[in-house]
């Protein structure tokens, strides 16, 4: 006999096998890397969403620390935070009742050109223990 035979015993993968293999194992694979990059876009998103809440806070804890009463009005500074320059904008206004201001607090990364808010704080006031001007 000439040529090549096939026996029972010879054993192992056709070409069509590993083409499906590797088509099921690329599919895979990018399922897993697309979640993994996922997860990394959320982690960034977390990261500053947190370090713009410690801006606000910071800047409402000063706030509440002054012993005059602030004054109404829209107010803003840069502040560095986790290697970023962030802006916060304060915005004091005055309530139905005169012992009350409230303060609305937003938070925004200075090298954003679309100036995305992170975060945006609210809280009121009160009089009680402060220096009236």
């Amino acid at each position: 006999m000439t040529g090549f035979q096939k026996t029972g015993a010879q054993r192992g993968f056709t070409l069509l096998e590993m083409l499906v293999a590797i088509t099921v194992l690329a599919i895979a694979l990018s399922s897993i890397l697309s979640a993994g990059s996922g997860s990394a876009r959320t982690a960034a998103t977390l990261r500053d969403k947190t370090l713009a809440l410690f801006v606000a806070r910071n800047r409402l804890a000063e706030i509440e620390m002054l012993p005059a009463w602030p004054q109404t009005g829209a107010s803003n500074d840069d502040v560095q935070m986790g290697g970023d320059t962030w802006t916060w904008r304060v915005n004091v206004q005055g309530t139905q009742d005169p012992t009350l201001h409230r303060v609305d607090i937003s938070v925004e990364r200075k090298s954003d050109p679309q100036r995305h808010t992170y975060i945006q704080l609210t809280t009121f006031l009160s009089a009680a223990g402060r220096q009236t001007q």
